[in-house]
């Protein structure tokens, strides 16, 4: 599927971890540069840690840091396609940081009136949704500014109000027509996202732990929405609002469902079990991972799962472990660190797993294929969390542009792209299994536009991606030929025929 990066999968990457001061809670996210995104909390019990968020290059280089001074974060990022980032914060705000500096790009965050634990939604309109622990639904405008809130209650003429902490992250429906989120009182609701008026709202029995809805649903392809509770069940709720099945476990269920791209749907349990389970409901297999407390796994492209889970105490000290899953239920390797876990994986185009833990580590390891492009692989559904099916589809740069591995005279090797200069012809052009040929060459300008020959569009690239843009040589970019100008088109050698052919620009 991939070519590795240099060794076995499970291996830890050559300059990783990379430490911080606090410790990890949240999932990593993947930018659209292929930047690394986490927050971490201050370690209360030694009053160690500085509550900042971070973000890495892919090499383990430090590209920013935040920090407010006043809090932590246990919120995991969302970043925005322009690659701005949300997250939440202890301090009940919602900040947006440029993806490039960390510089918050609002005047001042966004307020609620309790704790931000969950992690944001991000339409394609750049809403950004976040629940908190006031028990208010928010939807905010690009801009910072609140679009509605959204107060629930039980329903059903029901005068009771649900203001419940708000802990699992929302997530919006494939047509971005409902944001769908449980809170810790057991309710599952359905809200509107143009108004933030109520749809529906699925209650949670208790049977006969308690059952709060504490992690992100999961959306299948279909429209079922799938949610963990913590009396130990997972749910699944037609578009509709009524169950069409459950499914349980012997102890509670706080990590988020992840689907599989046939349909297949996987979740944890603090009975140590990783569950596979069918669209009808029925048990696949079921293999002991160890003690999953919040860690929602995560499916590659190959139908490999990975979740950490707790495993063994040694010299007094906790140790836990990333264990690689097959499709058949099999444990296929198992990467151990010391200390506790609650961060879920994501998975990088080149494979790649990053993961933080307690210990304050931002760990990668190598992989064997990226995340899986349908169904809903992971946390948040995609590398960028954004809580929307549809971004799963949208390739981001480092799809194109991953790290230069090696140069070897004049030829050069990348990840999964295959031989740079294409001797045989003397041309620049790039053979990318999915995409065709790109051309490439060295540029003088910083900003491009290059043509990929499967999308049949122009895709844009600027001067900020210097790290994620494949270099033929030094200063040499992904281009295309001839002119600078909008109308003259440009220039590709089909190799078919084979002649030049101009292709128009827009």
């Amino acid at each position: 599927m991939v070519a590795l990066l240099n060794a076995a999968p499970g291996d830890l990457v050559d300059g990783w971890p990379q430490p911080t001061d606090g410790i990890i809670f949240g999932a990593p996210a993947i930018g659209p540069e292929g930047e690394i995104v986490v927050g971490t909390e201050i370690e209360l019990l030694n009053e160690q840690g500085d509550g900042t968020v971070y973000s890495f290059n892919p090499d383990g280089s430090l590209r920013w840091t935040f920090e407010t001074g006043s809090d932590y974060y246990e919120s995991s990022a969302s970043i925005a396609d322009d690659g701005t980032v949300y997250i939440g914060c202890w301090d009940n705000n919602l900040y947006a940081l440029d993806g490039e500096t960390g510089q918050q790009v609002w005047a001042s965050p966004f307020p609620t009136e309790g704790l931000i634990v969950a992690s944001p939604a991000i339409g394609t309109d750049g809403t950004i949704y976040i629940g908190s622990y006031d028990g208010y639904l928010y939807a905010i405008n690009p801009d910072g500014t609140e679009k509605w809130k959204y107060e629930p209650t039980l329903g059903f003429n029901f005068p009771v109000l649900d203001l419940s902490p708000i802990n699992g992250s929302p997530v919006l429906s494939h047509d971005e027509n409902t944001v769908y989120f449980g809170n810790d009182n057991g309710s599952l609701y359905a809200i509107n996202a143009s108004t933030g008026s109520r749809q529906w709202v699925y209650l949670i029995e208790e049977i006969p732990l308690d059952n709060g809805v504490t992690s992100a649903p999961a959306i299948a392809e279909d429209g079922t929405i799938y949610a963990c509770s913590e009396n130990g069940f997972i749910y699944a709720i037609g578009p509709d609002g009524n169950l069409d099945w459950k499914f349980a476990s012997t102890e509670s269920m706080r990590s988020s469902p992840i689907v599989g791209t046939g349909g297949n749907v996987y979740c944890t349990s603090r009975d140590g079990y990783l569950y596979a389970i069918d669209a009808e409901g029925q048990a696949m297999w079921e293999t002991f991972v160890g003690d999953v407390f919040y860690c929602t796994p995560a499916i590659d492209a190959d139908g490999h799962i990975y979740v950490c889970a707790y495993k063994e105490t040694v010299d007094s000290q906790p140790w836990s472990a990333m264990v690689a899953v097959n499709p058949s239920g099999d444990i296929l390797w198992e990467f151990d660190f010391p200390g506790y876990n609650d961060s879920s994986p994501n998975i990088a185009p080149d494979g790649s797993i990053y993961f933080g833990a307690h210990n304050g580590n931002l760990y990668r390891l190598e992989g064997a294929a990226p995340l899986a492009s349908g169904g809903w692989p992971r946390f948040q559904g995609n590398r960028r969390q954004t809580g929307l099916q549809a971004d799963l589809l949208e390739l981001d740069l480092i799809d194109y542009f991953p790290a230069l591995a090696s140069t070897d005279a004049d030829w050069n090797y990348i990840p999964w792209f295959g031989s740079g200069w294409l001797k045989e012809i003397g041309l620049p052009w790039i053979l990318h299994e999915d995409h065709g040929y790109l051309y490439i060459q060295p540029a003088a300008h910083n900003s491009v536009w290059f043509w990929d020959t499967s999308l049949g569009e122009w895709c844009y690239s600027s001067e900020l991606q210097d790290d994620f843009l494949f270099r033929a040589e030094v200063g040499g970019w992904l281009f295309y030929s001839n002119q600078y100008s909008s109308e003259s088109g440009r220039w590709f050698y089909d190799f078919d025929v084979p002649v030049w052919i101009e292709v128009p620009l827009f």
